[in-house]
């Protein structure tokens, strides 16, 4: 019988800084959440689709699908509202890290949805992974942006730069500030995009992105 116990603790540690909650005030409001967040969706999955899969576990009251900021298109992530924290609970217990279109999906708890937060924060209008990633994945709109550059004489180093002022102040001894692991990632950083926050636990930009 233990393959039914659902824990209704939220264990993410993912924080949403954009949100304008502080750390402390979404972490409690997970605490009696009814709203999830999906992620890591192929872009050619149709609400129906979510809809169907989520309703196996509760009845869903709606779904929110993440679009692209500037085209309104489908950028692989959605929020799915249930009627209970509950419902939530086994949405969570049961489907997270389930194949839906060939792919994984990330199932985790969110504070709830505000206007705004449906739209992918990338320079692209979709979500950041997609600008950062360089390999080719055809259900996320094809090649990625490689908006992560490595320093050439600064091993294991990476600036972003998708903005002329980041590479300028790189290109002034400033790019330090940027490396992963190191304080500015930590200052900005899932699953957020839907998918831009803060780890919980203040490591770097992407060490808790949700896997969106």
């Amino acid at each position: 019988m233990a393959h039914l116990f659902v824990d209704l603790n939220p264990s993410t540690h993912y924080w949403d800084k954009r949100s304008g909650l502080s750390r402390d005030e979404w972490f409690e409001r997970l605490q009696n959440s009814k709203t999830l967040y999906v992620g890591n969706l192929s872009f050619y999955t149709s609400e129906d689709q979510i809809y169907e899969l989520f309703s196996k576990t509760g009845e869903v009251v709606k779904v929110t699908m993440g679009l692209n900021r500037f085209k309104k298109s489908p950028c692989g992530f959605c929020f799915v509202e249930f009627p209970s924290h509950a419902e939530a609970a086994q949405a969570v217990s049961i489907l997270n890290t389930i194949m839906l279109d060939d792919r994984i999906i990330r199932v985790d708890w969110d504070a709830g949805v505000e206007d705004g937060r449906q739209f992918g924060r990338g320079q692209s209008g979709d979500q950041w992974r997609d600008d950062f990633r360089d390999d080719f994945d055809p259900a996320r709109g094809g090649q990625g942006r490689g908006l992560l550059k490595s320093l050439d004489d600064q091993s294991g180093r990476q600036i972003y730069v998708g903005k002329r002022d980041f590479a300028s102040r790189a290109s002034e001894g400033a790019g330090n500030r940027f490396q992963r692991g190191g304080k500015g990632w930590g200052d900005k950083r899932r699953r957020s995009d839907g998918d831009e926050g803060q780890d919980a636990s203040g490591g770097g930009f992407f060490k808790k992105a949700r896997n969106d």
